[in-house]
């Protein structure tokens, strides 16, 4: 009996054609995978999940197991008629979504929507979208991963129960629209730490002594670093006794007392993960998190180019720095030819996560084809593309070359107590670094300057001709940007690949924090929001807890864990938070001293997710007089009347700064713009309605 290959041009049996359908979740990686299999195959997408949890009733069952109810999501019938349509007298289906836990979700969807038996459905994974790698993976299809779908299941019922019943008691006592999530709630406490330690920082005066040095011809910066017994940590005289000591040296002989030498290895990175792009990218790019996975993503479904269509890169959600034999191999043979032997290892680079949570089955992410050099396809990507997968590909080429050495020279000039130091490093052994232009231009001016120090000897006398003073303060820390707020996150343990990039955008959808040049900057109602969650919902705040909930979803994936169980743990005590803070949650509407000027009554204190304003206590239906906050002053209303239906018209803050509605909305959606009064500026752009 011969074995036929799916991917043949004709599967015959009894002189039928065998239909075959296979479905993915992108029609982007649709296109891509089409051009990959032969006649007797329809590539189909799913356009992400069709079914979830139902948007307006939890739909979790807690009394019967955690059992969920699905249905299917707005928008998605017409698709899943299609699919149905094209399923119809299939022989086989292949579901080809991606290889996590949430393409697994999608997979089981699929089979249960369509009804599709175990008999006829092919579960397909690959972790690029070659034209190898997909052949490969449809000779060899498997069947859906339950563990997988379990900790899926687990993930998105763990989200329900902490959105679904921590959310009213919000909109209750603080505003409506609020949410908390299971991991953005321990995000946002990490962000709310940073801001409360930048607020509460106290900066301490402190000096650098920088001294120019003359040897002959030869000119050589040195830094002062000790005077007496006293060792300056990293060059700072927080004394000014001590700087005062050292205003008369200029123009004084100093003796070279001490010159050393020695070698640093400057190690090969590792590759990337999911996290580590991330924070490349928006150190080196300025891209955001959600910008860098959007990328990755068309690189890693498909681009068109002139040896035709194919994935760029290797699967985008991993934490892993796993490297196949076989693209080490090539990446080995790449180097060989590009750089020679030299620049190869014995042996190829084996790189292990130090962190607990990596799922080493995958792999890191690296180019697909090392052969596709950035600059071989520059003008078939766009910008941001190309800056992406160059910055994929250095540095997976550089993971597997070897390292590069420096030398590094130091020289101590002494005169009675005073100590400055000179040091300056070249590179001997560029290695990975040749990767690396702008890294290697730098080497020249560093060639210069080690070798005016290289030339000086112990015993010389060299002469202080410039000495400069420059004040400085200690800083706080920084704030949060995408890149530092993923590397925290990892370090504890909280989320997974999958999640980085919607943790942030969530908090920045939410108003709890807004991106400005890069940095995260704490919002009042994130602040707001953040203490009561930790006030009365300690659980979901506490980082280790947070974690150890990840750890035990990917247990659930690895089969050794029961996804019941760790829904149960988690709800009884959830539960209890639950029942104590509907009624121990202070109300943070309050009426206040303050009277409207329209109608005398008090004026209630309330939050929105712009921050705190004030209304009046008559009632919307009788006065709508209301008063905005910002960092330029108070925003107050004009009485106005509606110019279509003659209503009251409120003021509000919407995502282009504050304008006036008809009160009668949504009968009337009749808006004016806000003129500011009084010096009060208009609020930015960056709010959102």
């Amino acid at each position: 009996m011969i074995n036929r290959n799916p991917c043949e041009k004709r599967v015959i049996k009894e002189g039928i054609v065998k239909k075959n359908l296979v479905i993915v979740e992108s029609p982007t990686k649709a296109k891509t995978i089409k051009n990959f299999l032969p006649e007797g195959f329809t590539v189909l997408s799913s356009m992400g999940h069709i079914r979830d949890l139902p948007r307006k009733v939890m739909g979790v069952d807690v009394e019967n197991g955690f059992k969920p109810t699905y249905t299917v999501i707005p928008g998605k019938q017409k698709i899943i008629s299609q699919l149905k349509k094209e399923y119809d007298g299939c022989d086989k289906v292949y579901i080809a979504t991606d290889s996590d836990r949430e393409g697994e979700g999608i997979a089981w969807h699929i089979k249960a929507v369509l009804k599709i038996p175990d008999s006829k459905i092919r579960r397909t994974v690959f972790h690029e979208i070659t034209k190898s790698a997909v052949q490969v993976a449809f000779k060899k299809p498997g069947s859906i991963n339950e563990n997988l779908v379990n900790a899926y299941k687990a993930r998105r019922i763990l989200d329900r129960l902490v959105g679904y019943l921590i959310s009213p008691i919000l909109w209750r006592n603080i505003s409506s629209g609020l949410s908390a999530g299971r991991v953005q709630s321990a995000a946002l406490k990490m962000i709310v730490e940073r801001e409360r330690e930048i607020r509460n920082f106290v900066p301490r005066t402190y000096w650098k002594v920088m001294a120019l040095f003359k040897k002959g011809k030869s000119t050589i910066e040195a830094f002062l670093v000790k005077i007496g017994k006293n060792q300056l940590k990293d060059g700072k005289v927080e004394d000014v006794k001590l700087l005062e000591s050292v205003e008369n040296l200029s123009g004084k002989e100093f003796k070279i007392v001490r010159i050393t030498r020695s070698v640093k290895k400057i190690n090969a990175p590792a590759p990337f993960t999911t996290s580590t792009l991330q924070q490349q990218a928006n150190t080196n790019l300025g891209f955001s998190s959600k910008r860098t996975m959007s990328v990755a993503q068309k690189l890693y479904e498909g681009i068109d180019l002139p040896q035709g269509r194919t994935g760029l890169i290797t699967y985008m959600r991993t934490d892993s720095l796993f490297v196949s034999a076989e693209a080490q191999k090539n990446a080995r043979k790449f180097i060989r030819n590009k750089f020679g032997d030299g620049f190869l290892p014995d042996k190829a680079p084996y790189y292990r996560k130090k962190s607990p949570h990596s799922q080493e089955a995958h792999e890191a992410i690296r180019p697909a084809v090392i052969d596709i050099t950035p600059e071989s396809i520059r003008d078939n990507l766009e910008p941001d593309e190309w800056n992406l997968y160059r910055l994929i590909w250095e540095r997976f080429t550089a993971s597997q070359m070897v390292n590069a050495l420096s030398d590094i020279i130091t020289a101590e000039f002494e005169r009675d107590v005073f100590v400055f130091r000179a040091s300056q490093s070249v590179i001997t052994k560029p290695g990975y670094l040749v990767l690396y232009e702008k890294r290697m231009d730098e080497e020249e001016k560093n060639r210069a300057a080690f070798k005016t120090i290289e030339a000086l000897k112990e015993g010389d006398e060299v002469e202080l001709f410039k000495l400069e003073k420059s004040e400085r303060q200690t800083l706080p820390p920084p704030h949060y940007n995408d890149a530092s707020l993923v590397k925290i996150l990892e370090e504890k343990g909280i989320g997974r690949p999958s999640t980085y990039a919607s943790i942030i955008e969530t908090l920045i959808k939410r108003k709890y924090a807004e991106r400005n040049k890069r940095q995260l900057l704490l919002c009042e109602i994130g602040e707001v929001v953040s203490d009561a969650l930790d006030a009365h919902f300690p659980l979901i705040t506490d980082y280790n807890f947070t974690s150890e909930l990840e750890n035990s979803l990917d247990a659930i994936a690895a089969a050794t864990s029961d996804e019941v169980k760790v829904l149960k743990d988690f709800y009884e005590r959830f539960s209890k938070f639950i029942e104590k803070a509907k009624t121990n949650m202070t109300n943070l509407k309050k009426v206040t001293d303050r009277k409207c000027r329209w109608c005398g009554q008090p004026l209630i204190e309330k939050y929105s997710r712009y921050g705190k304003f004030l209304y009046c206590s008559a009632g919307y239906k009788v006065c709508v007089y209301r008063v905005y906050f910002t960092p330029d002053g108070e925003l107050t209303p004009e009485k106005k009347q509606c110019p279509n239906c003659a209503m009251p018209m409120v003021l509000r803050i919407g995502r282009r700064g504050p304008f006036y509605a008809c009160s009668g909305y949504p009968k009337c959606k009749t808006i004016v713009s806000y003129e500011p009064k009084n010096g009060v500026k208009k609020m930015g752009s960056g709010l959102e309605s």
